[in-house]
């Protein structure tokens, strides 16, 4: 076997390092640009050796097989990746991206290092490969500094084939999506990422990540993706992510294809489909707007798992050191060779992280600093390879979870064919349910009339709705005088409930006058819940919604009462603190609820 090959090319960029690092992350793109064929990548079926790909494509007419090791990374430093090859001029290529700050500037190191099997496999690695690859990337990162300096003289790089886009039919939906949607610069932001971003960014789209990147508000892109996907703009879809590894494991167009229960190949293992834990809505654009390529360039780098700030392999016995760029916050730690993961916090201050793979456990130590940085000392005490990822525990706050889309108002109205089977059921591991009633609504008919006191209750269930709606939750259904209305957390259902009786009188005054006998009664609990079909519309059933109704029977008018489970989420205690409302708790029996509830009471001073 030949000597190896090394090569490298340093260019100095002006544009900041976060800047290159999300164009040059995006290894799929990349590959694709710079003149790589398409991919096909299957899981290597040893378990010991998890994140391994095998990997077949075409190069200059010929069949091409090899193993692709899991990428590593450090987000904003490198990332490498090993190919190593069964058979042809070439053992093995280990390619990557160093980025190193210079002030307001980026130095761009492009760097590889070949194993040529035979004495052809040396000249191509130093004539073929050097050109195709890493100057072309470079020169990628120079195409970009001019874009961003320049838009009007240079162009965005890498722009898909203009065969691909049909410009004139994506204006035309565009048009139909502002005149039945009001936001004009989302809807213009959506339509130029449309236009120029890479394939992998318009398919898979997750609004919260692009609202985030963009600086713009996440429900306000939310409602803008649902009605661009009613108009033809995007096609909506449901992802079921594997609760370990967080990668999508089924996809679906309609909710009622989900599989109840989906196995990850790569952890190796079962778990049930769940509304609020493993199921968020994507976004791909339209075929007939934009022809996006299904074929895989890249698998495993970077911009695949977003939420990944770092990941590293380690041989046994190795030990590695890495410093990390964070913001304080909750980090989740995980080695695919060893048990469940670990959730540890870093602070203002900063901290080192000591890591230990051994055997059937993840160690995981943590000790604060003083000077902010953020430092990653891993070990692998394991007979094999460790793969060590480093997340920042936010998928959830990241995905338009399918618990929060259902909830949302008008999203049975948008799409009612997005529902469940009939006969069907899907589980929901927390859901925020809210019951209101009137009290005196009876003697309102009797008093002024049935066609007043009705118009009185249709105006009220506006009024709720309304307060539901701001708070991103959906009115399920009314029931005479009462609704019930569902939530993604509690949080927004408290909200939404004080909201409620803080503008009750106001409201009742302006349509009744100085009657003062009908009073709003709010319930509210939360907990598990399981979605049903109810003739063509979604509902819920179960305990929790069982309890929930309970909980607003003991509502006596003027008030909010709620259950345990409400009370002491974290994300409301501190609301209910800050709120003037006056407090009482009591215990009492609910029918058809076995032991007694201790409840809340709260009513405005």
């Amino acid at each position: 076997m030949a000597k190896a090959v090394l090569l490298s090319r340093t260019a100095r960029i002006r544009l900041p390092k976060q800047d290159l690092w999300s164009f040059l992350a995006d290894t799929d793109r990349l590959n694709r640009n710079i003149d790589l064929s398409p991919v096909h990548f299957a899981p290597m079926p040893d378990r010991r050796r998890k994140g391994h790909y095998s990997a077949e494509t075409r190069s200059y007419g010929r069949r091409v097989r090899y193993e692709e090791f899991p990428f590593e990374w450090i987000e904003g430093r490198f990332y490498r990746v090993l190919r190593r090859f069964s058979r042809g001029p070439l053992a093995e290529v280990s390619t990557g991206v160093r980025l190193r700050p210079v002030a307001d500037e980026t130095d761009v190191e492009v760097f590889a290092r070949i194993v040529p099997r035979t004495w052809f496999g040396s000249i191509v690695a130093r004539t073929l490969l050097a050109r195709t690859g890493i100057r072309k990337t470079v020169a990628l990162a120079r195409a970009l500094e001019l874009h961003v300096r320049d838009p009007q003289t240079h162009a965005v790089p890498a722009l898909p084939p203009p065969e691909q886009l049909d410009a004139g039919r994506l204006e035309l939906r565009t048009a139909q999506l502002s005149r039945s949607h009001d936001a004009p610069n989302l809807i213009g932001r959506l339509a130029s990422h449309l236009r120029t971003a890479s394939d992998l960014e318009v398919t898979g789209m997750r609004p919260f990540e692009l609202a985030d990147r963009w600086g713009v508000d996440r429900m306000q892109l939310l409602y803008v993706f649902l009605h661009a996907a009613d108009c033809g703009l995007l096609d909506l879809s449901w992802s079921v992510l594997c609760p370990v590894c967080r990668t999508v494991r089924e996809d679906a167009g309609r909710m009622s294809q989900l599989a109840s229960r989906v196995h990850c190949d790569t952890c190796d293992i079962a778990f049930d489909t769940d509304l609020a834990r493993s199921v968020e809505i994507r976004f791909d654009v339209n075929p007939a707007v934009r022809r996006a390529e299904r074929a895989r360039y890249c698998i495993g780098g970077p911009a695949n798992s977003p939420s990944a700030v770092a990941q590293l392999r380690l041989e046994p016995g190795e030990q590695r050191s890495e410093h990390l760029e964070l913001d304080p916050g909750w980090l989740r730690l995980r080695c695919y060779q060893v048990g469940s993961p670990v959730a540890c916090e870093v602070g203002q201050a900063g901290g080192t992280l000591r890591v230990e793979c051994g055997p059937g456990e993840l160690r995981v130590r943590s000790s604060p600093a003083t000077d902010g940085a953020i430092r990653l000392e891993v070990a692998n005490r394991l007979p094999g390879e460790a793969l060590v990822v480093v997340e920042r525990e936010r998928w959830k706050d990241a995905a338009a979870t399918g618990a929060l889309v259902t909830s949302l108002d008008g999203f049975q109205d948008l799409f009612p064919d997005q529902g469940v089977a009939p006969g069907d059921e899907i589980g929901i591991a927390n859901l925020a349910v809210l019951f209101t009633d009137l009290s005196g609504s009876t003697a309102l008919y009797e008093r002024i009339g049935d066609v007043r006191a009705f118009a009185f209750v249709q105006s009220h269930f506006r009024y709720l709705r309304d307060a539901v709606v701001r708070e991103n939750g959906g009115v399920v259904k009314q029931m005479g005088d009462a609704v019930m209305a569902t939530f993604a957390d509690a949080r927004e259902a408290w909200s939404a409930a004080a909201s409620m009786q803080s503008g009750w009188d106001d409201f009742r005054r302006g349509h009744l006058g100085g009657d003062d006998s009908v009073a709003l009664k709010v319930g509210l609990h939360q907990g598990p819940a399981v979605m049903i079909d109810n003739d063509g519309r979604i509902d819920y059933f179960g305990a929790t919604v069982n309890l929930a109704a309970r909980v607003q029977g003991c509502a006596a008018g003027g008030d909010i009462v709620l259950s345990r489970a409400v009370h002491d989420d974290p994300e409301v205690a501190p609301l209910l603190a800050e709120s003037d409302y006056r407090c009482d708790v009591f215990t009492t029996g609910l029918k058809g609820i076995g032991e007694e509830q201790t409840l809340w009471r709260l009513r405005r001073p």
